[in-house]
C-alpha cells in the first residue's frame, strides 16, 4: 500500500462531494485547502488540535501526516480555494474546465473526482507545484 491510509470508497465520494460544496458555499481558507488535500490524498490529518499553536496550524494550511515505515511530518498544503494554478492540480487527468474562480475550480475538480474515482494528484507539495 501507498502512503495513503485506505478509506471505504463511498465515504471518501462522500468526503470530496461534501468538500465541493462547502467551496461553493465558504470563502476561500487554509483550513479548507487543509481538507481538500487530506480527502484527494486519502489522508487523515493526525493534528489532535489540543493546544493553540496546533489550531493555528491548522488555520494556516498545515497537516500532520504519517507516511509508510512511520515518519510523521508537517506539509503545507497548496493555497487551492484562493489560487486558480493550484485549484486546476485538483483536476483529474484528461479533465479541463473555463472557469477562473478557483473555488468553482475546486468545486468542479472534486466532483469530477467523487464521479470517477480519479487517483490522487501526482503534485503532493506545494514546494513541487512552486517549482513547476
Amino acid at each position: 500500500m501507498d502512503d495513503h491510509i485506505a478509506f471505504d470508497i463511498n465515504a471518501s465520494t462522500q468526503r470530496l462531494l461534501a468538500l465541493a460544496e462547502r467551496c461553493l458555499v465558504e470563502a476561500p481558507s487554509r483550513r479548507l485547502d487543509g481538507e481538500i488535500y487530506c480527502a484527494v490524498h486519502h489522508i487523515v490529518d493526525m493534528n489532535d488540535l489540543n493546544t493553540h499553536n496546533l489550531w493555528k496550524a491548522r488555520e494556516s494550511g498545515e497537516v500532520l501526516v504519517e507516511h509508510r515505515g512511520g515518519a510523521v511530518e508537517w506539509i503545507e498544503v497548496p493555497p487551492f480555494t484562493a489560487e486558480l494554478k493550484y485549484a486546476e492540480t485538483l483536476l483529474p487527468e484528461r479533465v479541463a474546465t473555463i472557469l477562473k474562480d478557483p473555488r468553482l475550480v475546486c468545486a468542479a475538480a472534486l466532483r469530477a473526482r467523487a464521479q470517477s474515482n480519479a487517483p490522487p494528484p501526482y503534485v503532493s507539495s506545494l514546494l513541487e507545484v512552486r517549482q513547476g
